[in-house]
């Protein structure tokens, strides 16, 4: 379900002030990632 995905990525999201800001740029890629993935599940319905 692309809901999951998103809500998934946006929790991912939360966790960044935790983290170095060296490692932000790769949550933001799997985030971006997924949130592609959920646009085109949209696409194919």
């Amino acid at each position: 379900m692309p809901e999951t995905q998103v809500d998934a990525g946006l929790a991912r999201l939360e966790g960044l002030e935790d983290l170095p800001v060296g490692d932000h740029v790769e949550v933001f890629d799997a985030v971006h990632r997924s949130l592609q993935d959920a646009l085109a599940t949209l696409d194919e319905a």
